[in-house]
């Protein structure tokens, strides 16, 4: 960001030197020709078209003024050119909707351009005594490629030394793709320059009119091809992160990968993400910023019915805006950050729009019609990525989860568990238990009497751990609690507390085949304890050691009781028989 006083230091200079060029090319310019006349008044209109229809690259806007002025200083002199280049450059910046706060650049654009236009006819009048020139038309071929060469280099030296040592831009480059394009276009825009010159000393008014259909045809050819171009190179990053989405398997990863993709492919300079519940509340889970990168959060988000939100909401389709004074006064709180054009992407599930996300650019007119119709296509491939993603959660969910409990099976509970020990520079204890005689429970109430009571073991399990702890169905009656950071001590008491609260509790069953009314049934249990690296150090180890504690030491030996693994032997905790 430049600051306020190099700003205010560009103004300064251009209101000195500018009308200084002015005077001093109108009062000691070697040759000004009367330029008031109907040609000239053409060649402006021909500059003007021209800035009108710049070719927009993907980062940068030029325009073919050098061969327009080129055959106004050869024509009218400096002066006119002058004139001319002004009036080009003005209508230039805004056809590009420069922003408020980059207004700077009227004055250091047009000062830049004026300077030179002095420094190339300069060079031309300099030189002109010295070169045996290659005579066209009573002109010189020589001096005036030297002109058209020192504009040319001098313009690319003019960008580099301002954006690298004035705006401190490090990245900028003195070879690069605007240097290569503006060689290019020298090399048809001169020629056609020498001919429009020919026409107009032949031909007067009709020459120059003639001679301004070249100009326009190749603003208007180059303008489409580099739509064109611009519009392939889109449509090869849409593909490649088409491709990029369609191999993510889970739905955050979807969502960071479209949200970065999306800044690196458009132009954005912010982007908020947000998930809608069904009663239309919004939350702001993710915001990127160009100078800040990506951020996740979880804050709520509160809109009018005018909001741009809102709208997208109800409209369930893209909607896109050119500058803020289209939006920006009903969104006082849709973004905090600096913005002029405005595009909201809503994301549906089942015909209703589960998710938006708003991007955002600080300059005007920046989402057209292409930007628009690419971000849809890259679009509909985000949103079945983000369903295939949510299915497959689902799926893997299902797999790793028990459908009678709702407790994590065994393969969930596998999965926990390496996390827990991968790197754990801590205690990570392991409580194993299984329900006593539980078939004979089965025997005599029923197998469905027995899932009831699994069920209510499982809640009674899920009520005595907490957030960082985890209750599985190991298979069968058995279930197993894993508990990260807890000493073999705490482990054990955590199993005696289960234990002593399991023997004391009535379990209620409503379906038994031995009556149909509901009825209480108690039941006890058997743990083992094991706590890793003490006892182990795998994860496999680790479940085997509790489960022969559980069997060994506590099965074994009665049961109703804990288990606490020791090397070689297992000592039981607390022995409370019922």
């Amino acid at each position: 960001m430049i600051s306020t006083l190099k700003k205010r230091l560009i103004w300064i200079s251009y209101l000195v030197f500018s009308p200084l060029l002015f005077y001093i090319v109108y009062h000691f310019s070697p040759e000004t020709p009367d330029f008031m006349t109907i040609e000239f008044s053409i060649f402006v209109v021909l500059s003007i078209i021209v800035a009108l229809y710049p070719i927009q690259t993907e980062d940068t806007i030029l325009f073919l003024i050098n061969g327009v002025s080129l055959s106004t200083f050869v024509l009218f002199g400096l002066f006119a050119e002058l004139v001319l280049t002004t009036l080009a450059l003005i209508a230039l910046m805004i056809r590009s909707n420069i922003k408020a706060d980059e207004h700077y650049r009227y004055p250091l654009n047009l000062l830049m351009f004026q300077l030179l236009s002095v420094l190339s006819a300069g060079s031309y009048y300099l030189l002109n005594p010295y070169i045996n020139p290659l005579s066209f038309y009573n002109h010189s071929l020589t001096l005036l490629v030297i002109y058209m060469f020192v504009h040319l280099i001098g313009n690319q030296l003019g960008l580099y030394v301002i954006s690298r040592y004035y705006f401190r831009n490090k990245e900028i480059k003195l070879y690069d793709s605007h240097l290569k394009f503006s060689i290019i276009t020298c090399l048809f825009t001169v020629p056609v320059s020498f001919i429009l010159i020919y026409l107009v000393e032949e031909l007067s008014i009709i020459g120059a009119l003639i001679g301004a259909i070249p100009f326009v045809t190749i603003t208007l050819g180059l303008n489409f091809f580099y739509k064109s171009k611009m519009n392939s190179t889109y449509l090869k990053k849409v593909n490649s992160l088409a491709k990029n989405l369609t191999e993510k398997k889970r739905r955050s990863e979807v969502i960071e990968t479209y949200v970065k993709s999306l800044a690196q492919i458009f132009p954005v300079d912010a982007l908020s993400y947000f998930t809608v519940s069904p009663e239309e509340e919004l939350h702001r889970i993710v915001v990127y910023q160009e100078t800040k990168g990506i951020e996740t959060m979880k804050e709520a988000f509160l809109v009018n019915n005018q909001s741009i939100l809102k709208q997208a909401t109800w409209a369930k389709d893209i909607l896109y805006f050119s500058r803020s004074s289209d939006w920006k006064k009903y969104c006082i709180n849709d973004i905090t950050y600096p913005a002029e054009s405005a595009l909201v992407l809503p994301v549906l599930s089942n015909n209703e729009v589960t998710e938006l996300i708003l991007l955002s650019h600080r300059t005007k007119n920046m989402y057209n019609d292409m930007i628009v119709s690419l971000i849809k296509i890259l679009h509909q491939y985000f949103a079945v990525a983000l369903d295939n993603a949510v299915y497959y959660e689902q799926l893997e969910l299902n797999s790793e989860t028990d459908y009678l409990t709702s407790l994590p099976n065994l393969k969930g509970f596998s999965k926990k568990l390496e996390e827990a020990l991968a790197g754990s520079l801590e205690s990570v204890s392991l409580i194993v238990m299984d329900l006593d005689r539980f078939k004979l429970t089965n025997d005599t109430y029923g197998h469905q009497a027995g899932n009831e009571i699994l069920k209510q073991v499982a809640r009674l399990l899920e009520s005595s751990v907490i957030s960082n702890q985890l209750v599985a169905r190991y298979g069968g009656e058995e279930f197993v609690l894993l508990l990260p950071g807890y000493s073999k001590k705490e482990a054990g008491e955590l199993a005696e507390g289960i234990r002593n609260q399991i023997d004391r509790h009535s379990f209620t069953i409503s379906q038994s085949i031995q009556n149909t009314t509901s009825s209480s049934v108690s039941v006890t249990a058997s743990l083992g304890v094991a706590t890793y690296p003490e006892d182990a150090r795998e994860a496999d180890e680790l479940i085997t050691t509790a489960d022969k504690a559980m069997y060994i030491g506590s099965k074994q030996k009665g049961r109703n009781r804990v288990t606490i693994a020791k090397k070689g032997s297992y000592q039981n905790a607390v022995k409370e028989t019922s």
